[in-house]
């Protein structure tokens, strides 16, 4: 059974100040989420209608800190990158931690066959999460 989810994905590269590229299927858009910014985007939860394709947009040179990727966990998703990733079950939440150098990923996101309880269009949105480690301030940054 197919349910409409409000989809917020964020970038919350400060220091880094890289933007995020997000095509998104079922509406055949890409959008350009630049740095400390927010794109809401409607998602249908069966995967083989929609997803979300994520990556950084290349800029000069690499990336200097640790960054996180941060998913709701109900969300199906197929990542790939040339570099190492820790990937971390929390709650409600998966995190794909990555090492500081080129961002050369891709992550696809799909809705589960089952959707997600406690979600509709009046709730506020889930969001995916995409920023540094470290906020400019020096303090960790809290997914």
């Amino acid at each position: 059974m197919s349910k409409i989810l409000d989809i917020t994905v964020q970038n919350k590269f400060n220091k880094e100040k890289r933007d995020i590229n997000v095509y998104h299927h079922a509406d055949k858009s890409a959008h350009i989420i630049s740095y400390n910014s927010a794109f809401t985007f409607p998602f249908n939860t069966d995967g083989e209608d929609d997803y979300l394709h994520i990556s950084i947009v290349y800029g000069p040179g690499n990336l200097w800190k640790e960054y996180l990727v941060n998913l709701p966990s109900w969300a199906d998703f197929e990542f790939s990158s040339e570099g190492k990733v820790t990937i971390t079950h929390h709650g409600p939440r998966t995190i794909l931690k990555l090492p500081p150098g080129p961002p050369q990923w891709q992550l696809k996101m799909t809705g589960p066959n089952d959707p997600p309880m406690g979600h509709s269009p009046d709730h506020s949105p889930d969001h995916i999460i995409i920023g540094e480690i470290e906020t400019n301030t020096g303090q960790q940054f809290s997914f």
